[in-house]
């Protein structure tokens, strides 16, 4: 049975809420304005619960497309058997609305007690001094169950700030018949995540640019906006640049940081990327690549399902000869909005979900976080086993950065430079380096941690 069938409003809405308690808010003279609880001990509990729009698959329920139907099921659940009276508002917002959904609503009944994101988005909210580490709740079968990658991830300074449910991993796919047409059959890997040296990124891009038809390209590529910059981030490893030194700065002044910046902006003149890249959003190159006009595109293992037996899969080309690849972990963080109450009630719903293998199974379709998950189906997850033996190859594209956001504010405009030919790669590479480890030092200064 799906999931959407079984769901039932057991969560109280708004409005029955008001009027089931009308009479007793007449009685205890409470007031009811915006109905977010009716007492600290003993009354009603009002948890605001906040998720991205963000699509989402399961391998054993077809009826889930995003992932707010997940939470909102799990909020469903956790209300109908808590062990006292709580009121669970699921807020779905946009992927590009992060702050304003999140910070913009600090101090307001809206202010989100739990939150479910991507960690690259929410890790940012941990040095607001809002989010509470959660390891007091993580009980010895939990932490042995969830992949040590993703609890070093989900940790600051020793503590667990996020609760790892899955991860995507990225890495590029290119398109067969394009491939073949342009006489690169050496280069295909079926059935694999290959790699691709410098050099040999460079034949095949060429190729490209000389066999396709008018109107396609050989390879994404995109300045308009911080959306899906992580991943040009990742391609100025190219020529072996660990990108963040070991303090988590930028360090692409470096030898091997302006020779990738010099790679990409060399591909422009020839003919490597859609025309004016440095205007087009991810998502154009997206519908390019869906359109069969984008010969190389990212994909992740959640995504690939769409593909079909059109595309191979390739790691980004790296600083050695496996090349690299990126994972975006999702999970949960708990806030401190000065009410003990609810604070308790949303570390109680974390133990919830945590403690219940129904709602960890509901990660398969991705990577799940949970071992006994992938165990019991990554058998049935598309790739599992291709995408878990890749691991060794993700680097982290974030440096621990306290203020991610501000630094991807600052790192497309570069780019956005370099495509244009406004900026040499020596000026890109001076101008990312300080712009954005300015940033990130400034979120050093002001980040603090909860008490």
């Amino acid at each position: 049975m799906s999931l959407a069938n079984t769901l039932s409003p057991r969560t109280l809405t708004r409005r029955s809420f008001c009027a089931g308690t009308a009479a007793l808010a007449a009685a205890a003279a409470l007031p009811l304005s915006g109905c977010s609880g009716l007492s600290a001990t003993g009354g009603l509990t009002h948890l605001v619960i906040k998720v991205p729009r963000t699509g989402h698959d399961v391998v054993f329920d077809e009826s889930i497309s995003q992932v707010e139907t997940v939470v909102q099921a799990m909020a469903d659940d956790f209300a109908a058997t808590y062990e006292r009276p709580v009121e669970v508002e699921v807020i779905v917002f946009e992927q590009n609305q992060y702050d304003s959904a999140i910070v913009g609503s600090f101090d307001t009944d809206k202010a989100p007690d739990v939150l479910y994101g991507d960690y690259f988005n929410i890790s940012t909210y941990i040095h607001t001094g809002r989010v509470v580490p959660l390891d007091d709740i993580v009980t010895p079968a939990i932490r042995d169950d969830i992949f040590d990658q993703l609890w070093e991830m989900s940790a600051i300074d020793g503590r667990t700030y996020m609760m790892p449910y899955l991860a995507r991993q990225n890495v590029l796919a290119y398109n067969l018949e394009m491939f073949r047409n342009a006489g690169l059959d050496a280069f295909i890997a079926e059935g694999k995540i290959t790699a691709w040296s410098l050099e040999e990124w460079t034949r095949i891009l060429d190729a490209l640019a000389e066999s396709l038809p008018e109107g396609s390209f050989p390879m994404m590529m995109y300045a308009g906006s911080s959306q899906g910059d992580t991943h040009i981030m990742t391609l100025l490893r190219s020529a072996g640049s660990s990108f963040f030194d070991s303090d988590g700065h930028f360090s692409l002044s470096a030898p091997e940081g302006v020779a990738a910046l010099r790679w990409i902006q060399d591909g422009v003149g020839r003919g490597w990327f859609p025309p004016h890249a440095e205007n087009l959003e991810i998502e154009d190159c997206s519908s390019l690549f869906r359109e069969g006009q984008l010969a190389i595109y990212m994909v992740n293992n959640a995504s690939l399902g769409r593909y079909g037996d059109t595309i191979g899969l390739v790691n980004f080309p790296g600083p050695d000869a496996d090349g690299c690849c990126t994972t975006f972990a999702s999970g949960f963080e708990v806030f401190d909005n000065g009410d003990a109450d609810k604070l308790e009630v949303a570390r109680d719903f974390i133990s919830f979900v945590y403690g219940s293998e129904r709602w960890l199974d509901y990660a398969a379709g991705t990577l799940p976080a949970s071992k006994q998950v992938a165990e019991r189906y990554g058998d049935a997850i598309l790739a599992y086993e291709l995408f878990r033996e890749n691991g060794d190859n993700v680097v982290d594209f974030t440096g621990n950065n306290p203020d991610t956001r501000a630094v991807r504010d600052i790192f497309y405009t570069g780019i956005h430079d370099l495509l244009m030919g406004n900026m040499t790669p020596e000026e890109c590479a001076a101008f990312l380096d300080e712009r954005c480890n300015a940033a990130i030092d400034e979120g050093i200064a002001e980040s603090r941690l909860h008490e």
